[in-house]
């Protein structure tokens, strides 16, 4: 690359993103141990988009490696070496793509699950179709010049395409996130509003996190296109995408453990519903609702720390905050934590 006269910028860059790469892989595999400890018995669609996650960021870290053993040891001494687009380093570009994809996929089926709305969920999972696209282009195309001179003046608008629409995604998924855990909030600083709070304020931590990487990479593949800096920090980028996923999935037992501690210093109050028909509040934030074929979802007050909510959104909520539903034998009894 005519532009690449400072080896630090270029194969000193791909060394460093390469020890991040690494680094965030540890944590990853850290988050999915405690994951497979906690939620033994979790949904086994979370189970095997974990695992999947896992392989896939093994097969992206062990491609990062080779690529930097290209640069640093079997191409070295080549006058052209920063130039050169080994097929390792189109292989990692794919790769953060399709995990980017499934994590965004994971946050749209929230935003669905939380909104029950497809004009929601259809454009932001367009956009990340869209991401996915451009990164399989930019990797077809990567693999086909073999040179970063060459891909920047002939494709580089597709990378860019590409990792604009991951920025776009993220914040367009907090944002919508948001909207909808504002909107579920009651106003009266019950313990429902102080776990919306605590989700809300996740989301931004994690949407922020990936949003704002992306956004750095992406400035500086615009900015500084004759060197690699902003392929160290693509290398991070997939790391971050899992993680996200896995800290989400982790965090629900904190958030339930949060719920059963708030409602042990709750008075409870009997509820009567539509058909006169009386249920009590069980302990520790679990409801028992009568299985009655008349039952209608009305609005209810369940517990003096929860204002009105209808039955039919109640049943919801587990799936909607990550929460496990845990049925009882002989009973419709759900923890709503």
């Amino acid at each position: 690359m005519e532009g690449v006269e400072d080896v630090r910028d270029s194969l000193g860059a791909t060394l460093i993103g390469a020890f991040m790469s690494a680094v965030l892989s540890g944590v990853l595999t850290m988050q999915v141990v405690v994951y497979f400890r906690l939620y033994s018995v979790d949904f086994s669609r979370n189970k095997t988009m974990v695992v999947f996650l896992w392989v896939l960021d093994c097969v992206h870290v062990s491609m990062a490696c080779a690529a930097t053993w290209t640069y640093l040891i079997a191409k070295r001494g080549s006058n052209t070496i920063a130039d050169f687009i080994p097929w390792t380093i189109a292989v990692t570009v794919a790769l953060t793509a399709i995990i980017t994809f499934i994590t965004h996929c994971f946050f749209v089926q929230r935003v669905y699950t939380l909104g029950r709305s497809l004009r929601l969920a259809i454009p932001i999972f367009a956009l990340a179709l869209g991401r996915l696209v451009a990164a399989l282009v930019s990797t077809s195309e990567m693999i086909h010049l073999k040179s970063y001179a060459a891909f920047v003046s002939q494709c580089g608008w597709v990378f860019t395409v590409g990792l604009s629409l991951s920025a776009a995604t993220d914040i367009f998924i907090t944002i919508t996130l948001l909207f909808l855990l504002r909107r579920s909030r009651t106003g009266y600083s019950t313990t429902t509003d102080h776990i919306i709070d605590s989700i809300a304020l996740y989301t931004i931590e994690t949407g922020m996190i990936t949003s704002i990487t992306t956004i750095v990479s992406l400035i500086c593949w615009v900015s500084m296109p004759n060197n690699l800096i902003f392929l160290a920090l693509h290398f991070t980028i997939s790391k971050l995408y899992a993680n996200s996923v896995l800290a989400t999935l982790n965090a629900r037992r904190a958030l339930r453990r949060r719920t059963r501690f708030s409602s042990e210093y709750q008075p409870t109050l009997p509820t009567i519903i539509a058909d006169n028909t009386q249920f009590n509040p069980m302990p520790h934030g679990d409801i028992l609702i009568p299985m009655h074929p008349t039952l209608k979802p009305v609005h209810q007050t369940f517990n003096a720390n929860f204002t009105t909510l209808d039955i039919e959104r109640l049943k919801t909520w587990p799936h909607t905050f990550g929460y496990d539903p845990m049925s009882v034998k002989g009973s419709s009894r759900h923890s709503i934590a």
